[in-house]
């Protein structure tokens, strides 16, 4: 079992591959969304998941759905960075 300070760090690593050409496919939603699946606990990326649902409803993501998931995407890592940090 991974620790979550490990769940992180592959989160973060996944992400990063995702978005390393600032666009998001299909296929990269779906990895990402099975992921985070796979990984959450109490519901931390319930958000998420459910645009990831929305926007691959059509089994497509055009540019702006793009845009909007690598946001969702950056937004989610900036959250989890600013809890992990030590008060």
């Amino acid at each position: 079992m991974m620790t979550i300070e490990e769940e992180r760090a592959e989160l973060w690593l996944l992400a990063k591959g995702i978005l390393q050409d600032s666009r998001v496919d299909a296929d990269e939603a779906k990895v990402i969304k099975r992921w985070l699946e796979e990984h959450q606990k109490d519901g931390e990326f319930a958000m998420l998941i459910s645009r990831l649902d929305a926007f691959l409803a059509d089994g497509l993501i055009d540019p702006r759905e793009s845009a909007a998931i690598a946001d969702s995407i950056g937004r989610t890592l900036a959250n989890m960075a600013r809890i992990s940090k030590p008060h």
